[in-house]
């Protein structure tokens, strides 16, 4: 005696809601699977009644395997352990079958009928081939549905796909590559078992108001809203209701997806969620991460710098874009260093830092070398110290080759650089250039950030002071 019973009416309620044209899809791959060159579709109302006929006939020359099949719930599928066939469960016909007021299988083997008063078999068979009817209560706006599902599916190359006479097209990917992937295959005891396997994987342009979705060999599984059907060409792993699939293995198909397609990313794309989260994946090609975050924030953007408050200012100045800690996760900002891209503000516009390198010393030229501008133009600084600073202030020369700056100011100490300013500097005497470098200079006394509204201030202020000081004390001028 069996251990079980399945209640018809039970099974058809559990899929309620669930739209009608999983009937196409399921009755569809049943053909595909096959050594089958033509399948013809029909999708026609039922007159006189509330019904719709959905009919599916293919060349297959062998026919059903084991017409027994169409209505054993999880009998042993022959396809479990060919991971290149969509079937797992053994289970579609009979969730079609559920629905289903009347239907009918011919094939090979033979006949079976089904309808209100229960299962009929005959030894009536075809030559070759197998059709499979259904009379599904359906409204006209379903019928209508399951007939535009047909032209979402990817017909096989090798297989002519017909609905109500019509041809579906097929489609041409834009791109096509090898990846390993995740995938269900059953081992000897029949127990269908997790593994990773090379496949192909082909990316196809949505058309018209499609939405972009994930596909197992050409029957649409969930929808993405990434920007390309993805066709993966082994089974996918699938939820019993064969409608999604584990978050993991869709962000495996993302990464592919980008390290395939990085070369059509646009700016629009690289701040979308799949882009996002296949630049946060260490399986992430570099070349991929650094097309996305260039196309997403620009080529010349910079990352924050903490350690150089103002390079992150000056960078802003030039016009580069500064991005924060939390514009990126972690993941994408480790990527991102791996890909070479957002360079910290400190290493593209860096604040000048003469002593940045251990504070080594300057080749300061002795007063004994001094020429008589020289004297003057330090004379001058010295004075206008105490005059508008109000402290004393040590002033030299020196002759730095490496340094790219005209003076420097820190700890009550200036220097000149005789390398960037040159003799003129000094042998014409206190001239504008002269006491605007020094106003430069000065303003470091208050801060060091060329940027800050503190620097701005102690330049305006200096510049009143020496305004002031010339009015008063002209003969420092002279």
């Amino acid at each position: 005696m069996s251990w079980f019973n399945v209640d018809k009416k039970g099974l058809a309620k559990l899929m309620e809601g669930r739209s009608k044209s999983f009937v196409l899809c399921e009755l569809l791959q049943n053909a595909w699977d096959e050594a089958t060159s033509r399948v013809d579709v029909t999708v026609a109302p039922v007159e006189g009644s509330r019904s719709v006929q959905i009919t599916v006939e293919d060349d297959n020359p062998e026919g059903f395997q084991d017409i027994t099949h169409a209505y054993t719930l999880f009998a042993e599928s022959v396809k479990k352990s060919d991971a290149e066939k969509r079937g797992r469960f053994n289970m579609g016909e009979k969730l079609v079958l559920a629905l289903a007021k009347r239907a009918y299988i011919e094939t090979t083997k033979g006949t079976v009928e089904f309808n209100e008063h229960g299962r009929v078999e005959s030894r009536c068979k075809r030559d070759a081939g197998s059709v499979v009817s259904v009379e599904i209560p359906m409204t006209r706006a379903e019928m209508n549905e399951v007939i535009d599902a047909a032209y979402r599916v990817i017909v096989p190359h090798s297989v002519r796909t017909f609905v109500n006479g019509q041809e579906i097209p097929c489609r041409k990917a834009v791109t096509e590559f090898e990846c390993t992937l995740p995938t269900l295959v059953s081992n000897e005891e029949g127990v269908l078992k997790p593994t990773t396997r090379k496949t192909l994987v082909r990316i196809h342009e949505p058309v018209s108001d499609e939405t972009p979705m994930l596909y197992e060999m050409g029957i649409p599984v969930v929808e993405t809203g990434d920007k390309y059907h993805v066709d993966v060409q082994q089974k996918v792993p699938l939820n019993m209701d064969r409608d999604n699939v584990p978050s993991a293995y869709l962000r495996a198909i993302r990464v592919a997806v980008l390290n395939a397609t990085y070369d059509k990313i646009t700016k629009d794309d690289a701040a979308t969620t799949w882009v996002k989260e296949a630049c946060s994946d260490e399986r992430a090609a570099p070349e991929a991460v650094k097309k996305a975050i260039t196309e997403r924030f620009g080529a010349n953007a910079v990352a924050y710098d903490p350690s150089d408050p103002e390079a992150n200012k000056r960078a802003m100045a030039d016009g580069r874009p500064v991005i924060y800690g939390g514009n990126l996760s972690g993941d994408e900002w480790r990527n991102a260093r791996k890909a070479g891209v957002l360079p910290p503000a400190g290493e593209v516009t860096p604040s000048p830092k003469p002593y940045a390198d251990g504070g080594r010393p300057v080749n300061v030229i002795p007063e004994s070398e001094w020429t008589p501008g020289m004297r003057r133009v330090v004379a001058f600084a010295k004075d206008v110290a105490r005059e508008i600073l109000g402290c004393d202030v040590n002033v030299q020369i020196a002759r730095e080759f490496g340094w790219n700056y005209n003076a420097t100011y820190g700890d009550r100490e200036l220097t000149f650089n005789l390398m960037r300013v040159g003799h003129k500097f000094f042998d014409n005497g206190i001239s504008d250039e002269v006491i605007d470098l020094v106003i430069h200079e000065y303003g470091h006394h208050y801060s060091n950030d060329h940027l800050s509204r503190e620097y701005y201030d102690a330049l305006t202020m200096l510049g009143a002071k020496m305004t002031r000081l010339a009015l008063t004390k002209p003969e420092l001028f002279r």
